[in-house]
């Protein structure tokens, strides 16, 4: 089959929307389909582009990826953040043009942003293939809901438009049962929604990954306790929170401590609030290169996994796959019955604390910090579901089996 990948984020990225796209195109490709992408340049979630990335590139390895400029903000608001979606939609107009010719199967619209969704149906209806749409993250209820978006009078509007759009694709697909509910809500019809969850690869990120060479390249002695977190840091992650309580466990116990790895929004500001109160016992490091990812995962005594209170079911944390996947122990600030927490629950592979609780957040941590027992029993429990739920070939082969040999 051929198959046109259309969506914002791509490889390189190490995490996130960009990795599992990435990721999608590449077990495609490996599986005989012919594969063209059409991306933008690498820069999340440092939020920069070189110059050596701006304008029109096309590369070519396994298969065709073209990168299409698009304006990054250095200091993403509101008002940045919708031009910096919108450069992609206007941009990639071009190269789509470009691609009517070869008239794929199928193309697979990855969201966000929701902006290159008419772009998509448009390409579909002329060259007559397949349209899909991948949702990973609800972005308008999000940015609502954050209040990147104020509620006025075009907010009745954009919500039929966006409900109109949806309704015209072949088929779409989200991460969750949750994100399908909220689809459902919206009036989308519920036989054209699919859910294709977020995967691990099972046997490269394990609990047996050998970390010692990273605990040395870090300076970490073999008695100390850490706490991970590990991703993108934007406004949704509440990471103030996880400052605030390192801030209360900073009483001279040298033996805990918080990373914080990753690139964000956020990130500088966070630095900017350890360093102003001197908070000792946080470190902050780049994302490290993907041949350590399971060696990172692995260091921790307990991952975190934080949120807005407002974010709901509107997104399910990507980082997620991977920690269960090492037989990690994650403490996770979810809402109650929504799926996340609901999925905590009834597998039990996480210790659940409200979002934006402080309280909660620390007194968590000091239970399960020291428990052994406890943090074997539930981090047994994760690589179990990993093993059981998150596949990458099993989930990517019934996905292709469904959807794509038609």
């Amino acid at each position: 089959m051929k198959i046109l990948i259309y969506g914002l984020h791509f490889k390189p990225d190490l995490v996130g929307i960009g990795k599992y796209t990435g990721e999608l195109a590449d077990w495609l490709h490996q599986h005989g389909h012919e594969i063209r992408v059409i991306t933008a340049p690498h820069f999340y979630p440092d939020w920069e582009i070189t110059k050596k990335q701006w304008g029109y590139k096309k590369e070519k390895e396994n298969y065709k990826v073209w990168r299409c400029p698009i304006y990054v903000p250095a200091k993403p608001r509101s008002l940045t953040r919708l031009l910096h979606l919108l450069s992609f939609a206007v941009s990639s107009v071009p190269v789509l043009l470009r691609n009517f010719t070869w008239k794929p199967d199928y193309i697979i619209s990855i969201e966000p942003p929701f902006f290159t969704s008419p772009m998509a149906l448009c390409y579909a209806w002329f060259t007559k293939s397949q349209a899909l749409l991948h949702i990973q993250d609800l972005e308008i209820d999000a940015a609502y809901s954050l209040n990147i978006l104020k509620k006025g009078i075009l907010y009745k509007y954009i919500l039929k438009i966006e409900k109109y759009i949806l309704n015209k694709f072949d088929t779409i697909s989200t991460i969750s049962l949750g994100m399908k509910n909220e689809l459902i809500k919206k009036g989308i019809d519920e036989n054209k929604i699919y859910i294709l969850p977020n995967w691990a690869d099972i046997d490269k990120i394990h609990p047996k990954i050998d970390n010692d060479y990273l605990k040395k390249r870090l300076g970490l002695s073999k008695t100390d306790k850490i706490i991970l977190y590990a991703g993108n840091m934007g406004e949704k992650q509440n990471l103030i929170s996880v400052i605030n309580v390192a801030k209360k466990m900073n009483n001279g116990n040298n033996t805990i401590s918080f990373i914080l790895v990753g690139e964000g929004a956020v990130k500088k500001r966070l630095e900017n609030e350890v360093l102003k109160r001197n908070i000792i016992n946080v470190t902050f490091l780049p994302l490290q290169p993907e041949a350590d990812l399971g060696a990172l995962l692995t260091l921790a005594d307990i991952h975190l996994i934080t949120q807005d209170q407002n974010i709901s079911d509107y997104v399910l944390p990507s980082k997620l796959t991977n920690i269960l996947s090492v037989g990690g122990v994650a403490i996770v600030s979810a809402n109650h019955d929504t799926q996340l927490s609901n999925l905590i629950e009834k597998y039990d592979i996480g210790y659940l604390v409200k979002p934006n609780s402080e309280e909660e957040l620390l007194e968590a941590i000091t239970e399960l910090i020291s428990n052994e027992t406890e943090l074997a029993r539930i981090g047994k429990n994760a690589r179990k579901y990993a093993e059981q739920y998150l596949s990458q070939d099993q989930i990517l082969t019934e996905f292709a089996s469904k959807f794509l040999n038609k």
